[in-house]
């Protein structure tokens, strides 16, 4: 598996965009928040339940690879891949106390984003371990979080980086 890293600053806004670095410290894509529409923001300030904001991945020239987004807060995650063009649906379970597992299917192949009780994500498809994404720094007494990636390659990468934003990151 390939290396990728990115870094988490401390106050990051909707503004703030996010590189993925590959081992040669060259760009592969970005992450971006995204808000909500302007229901669903008002009930996740009011409940403050589920995702308080979306995220999206884009290839260096912007454009969209990856999206991940709610109908209501908490509530029907999705998914926006440009190779299917479909909203695909994520379902999501509890396999223990704290480990959750999301799965979704594209183009006839399931994968499965698991949480571990490290905080760490393994993404697999069909079954096979095509990802593995973990926090380096496990105290907050710097300014970043570094999170380092493995991945079979650059589109898995930012994948995995959205799943464990949204789902790892968030608590969700």
């Amino acid at each position: 598996m390939q290396i990728y890293s990115y870094s988490i600053p401390e106050s990051d806004s909707y503004y703030t965009s996010i590189p993925i670095y590959n081992k040669d410290n060259k760009v592969i894509s970005i992450l971006k928040k995204n808000r909500h529409r302007i229901l669903t923001q008002l009930f996740q300030m009011l409940l403050r339940y589920g995702m308080p904001y979306c995220y999206n991945a884009f290839s260096i020239d912007k454009s969209p690879i990856y999206k991940i987004d709610c109908v209501f807060t908490g509530v029907r995650y999705t998914l926006y891949s440009r190779n299917t063009m479909d909203k695909v649906s994520i379902t999501q379970k509890r396999v223990q106390l704290i480990e959750k597992v999301q799965s979704f299917t594209i183009n006839g192949d399931v994968y499965q984003f698991e949480k571990d009780y490290t905080s760490s994500g393994t993404l697999t498809l069909n079954g096979e371990k095509i990802a593995v994404i973990r926090n380096l720094d496990s105290t907050n007494t710097n300014l970043t979080n570094r999170i380092h990636i493995e991945a079979i390659n650059d589109e898995i990468a930012s994948l995995t980086a959205i799943m464990y934003q949204t789902f790892i990151r968030n608590n969700i």
